[in-house]
């Protein structure tokens, strides 16, 4: 059974992204809501600059710092976890793929009110094997709007493939020009986007009064390097730490 339209499956290819709205109910999205709160209210333990599974921002306007992401979240928040593995996000995502699709990564990015934005950047990343059929699964538990910072991507531009030096290091696309005007995602709670990992996207900072928690989950093809969640993790820390000078990097944990 197909899950998406062929108009749809077209339009991914095409622009490199998709928006479908309210996948997910209210009711669903107020609990993912609770559960996310809860781990940020319950685990402050884990709230620490040596975390490797938190990471944070400054405020636009005052320079505070706060904590922003909880990466990963799903082992715990059980219903964050049961999203992350909702058949209703594989069915969409075998539809694109035309096979099974693998959780690769998950993070909850709570961007609170006054945080900057990402700059504009792609997801992939230039280490051995990371897999090329990678995508991003956005939900929107608060509204994403121009007031809030939502994720804008650039149309098109995936075909282009990665845009940057192929050294193994994160790049920003700060200093490129693109012929096409970027698009706001605009998603109202329940709805989610999906985006390549070539779509270039960034965005700015939240100036509403509310969080703009969103749920920013991503998947590989299952013939592109099969089940890799462990793996990116353990890769992903390895590379964290050779960011820092060796008595930093001796710091740093993950729990």
């Amino acid at each position: 059974m197909a899950w998406l339209t062929d108009e749809e499956i077209a339009f991914y290819r095409t622009e490199g992204y998709l928006v479908l709205r309210a996948l997910f109910s209210s009711a669903e999205v107020s609990a993912l809501a609770d559960d996310v709160d809860r781990v940020g209210r319950e685990r402050r333990d884990l709230i620490d600059a040596n975390n490797m599974r938190v990471r944070f921002q400054t405020h636009a306007q005052t320079g505070e710092v706060m904590m922003e992401v909880f990466d990963p979240i799903a082992d715990l928040s059980p219903v964050a976890s049961a999203v992350a593995n909702d058949r209703r996000i594989f069915d969409r995502l075998h539809d694109l793929y035309g096979e099974p699709a693998c959780l690769f990564k998950e993070k909850l990015i709570y961007k609170p009110p006054g945080a900057i934005g990402a700059m504009l950047h792609q997801d992939w990343i230039s280490w051995p094997n990371f897999p090329k059929s990678f995508l991003t699964v956005l939900l929107a538990i608060d509204p994403f709007d121009d007031a809030s910072g939502a994720t804008k991507v650039y149309p098109r531009i995936h075909a282009q493939g990665y845009l940057s030096s192929q050294d193994g290091q994160h790049h920003t696309l700060e200093d490129r020009t693109f012929p096409v005007e970027p698009v706001l995602l605009n998603l109202a709670p329940g709805d989610i986007a999906i985006f390549s990992c070539f779509t270039p996207h960034s965005s700015n900072p939240n100036l509403s009064a509310h969080s703009r928690r969103g749920y920013f989950l991503s998947y590989n093809a299952q013939s592109d390097g099969g089940e890799q969640h462990a793996k990116h993790y353990a890769e992903f820390h390895d590379w964290l730490r050779s960011k820092y000078p060796p008595e930093n990097a001796r710091a740093l944990y993950f729990r």
